[in-house]
């Protein structure tokens, strides 16, 4: 049960890779008001992960320990951290993580209104992912509210230490050998390897109790942070509409499978060959200005 726990935990982590995606695939355009709505998307996206993430685990909180350091860190200005703290929510006032969220959905309808968004169905499509990304942080957010019931932690430990508080009195040999016997008293080998396998087992389970920490065995949050931020970036801004050249040309369908010893590390390599025919002399290359990129032919002899 702790490991699935565990698991799940690690399975919960909100990455904005899909959002993102979707964001950049249906919100196009290069010009100025259009790039900053995707980057200020993404911003947002990176801004929630560190509002939820800083109220269960300690890296990040040691790490924006106030919303100061948010603003220190551009991923919030002072415009909105002003409108963030009027938000006043009553019940729990410090879990307002879900805030960036709505300001992105926000977002989304006005592209939509404006036209940016041509069809409900780009707009259903981005709201979704919207909904799949918050259901990781919500989600999270009750594994680290509702903790194993504390009992079940006493009731372990208290019996693994109880059994060998036991064990260290019950398995000694008495002074007296009745039966004439050989034993071997100077070293219990099957009682400390019980005792190392049960004990072990009991550090697993309460480091894993917590995955939230900040020690070497629990999630690297802050790697976590550096990663969706620079991957949020480029998928919303540099690699926006970008595609490498693309040449046509005409594949057989047949494969060739050569099996390619290499003695040095006597490891076996496969390589496969895709047998190329090409019907003329001409190489074909898509034009820059072909419908995959812009409007024009589809076919630049390079001859």
């Amino acid at each position: 049960m702790i490991v699935q726990r565990w698991w799940d935990c690690c399975k919960l982590i909100s990455w904005p890779d899909h959002l993102l995606f979707n964001v950049s695939a249906l919100i196009r355009g290069n010009d100025i008001e259009t790039r900053v709505i995707r980057k200020t998307i993404a911003r947002y996206a990176i801004l929630t992960s560190i509002l939820a993430w800083r109220s269960i685990s300690l890296r990040v909180l040691t790490r924006y320990p106030t919303d100061e350091h948010l603003i220190q860190s551009g991923l919030m200005t002072r415009e909105e951290l002003v409108i963030f703290q009027k938000i006043t929510v009553k019940v729990d006032p410090h879990q307002k993580w879900w805030v960036p969220l709505n300001w992105i959905q926000t977002m989304m309808v006005r592209c939509f209104e404006k036209g940016t968004l041509t069809h409900t169905n780009e707009l259903r499509v981005l709201l979704d992912a919207l909904e799949n990304y918050r259901k990781g942080f919500f989600t999270l957010f009750l594994y680290d509210w509702i903790q194993i019931p504390l009992v079940y932690s006493h009731v372990s430990t208290i019996s693994v230490y109880g059994y060998f508080a036991f064990a260290l009195i019950g398995r000694q040999f008495p002074s007296m050998n009745e039966n004439k016997e050989m034993v071997d008293i100077y070293f219990p080998i099957f009682t400390v390897l019980q005792f190392l396998f049960y004990v072990g087992w009991l550090k697993v389970g309460e480091d894993l109790m917590f995955p939230f920490g900040a020690d070497d065995e629990d999630i690297e949050f802050n790697y976590i942070i550096e990663r969706n931020l620079e991957i949020a970036l480029l998928i919303v801004d540099d690699l926006h509409n970008q595609v490498p050249p693309v040449y046509c040309e005409a594949l057989s369908d047949g494969i060739r499978v050569f099996l390619i010893f290499d003695f040095s590390s006597n490891f076996l390599i496969f390589i496969i060959f895709f047998e190329i025919f090409i019907f003329s002399s001409v190489t074909r290359k898509l034009h820059p200005n072909s419908p995959i990129t812009h409007n024009g032919s589809i076919y630049e002899s390079t001859n």
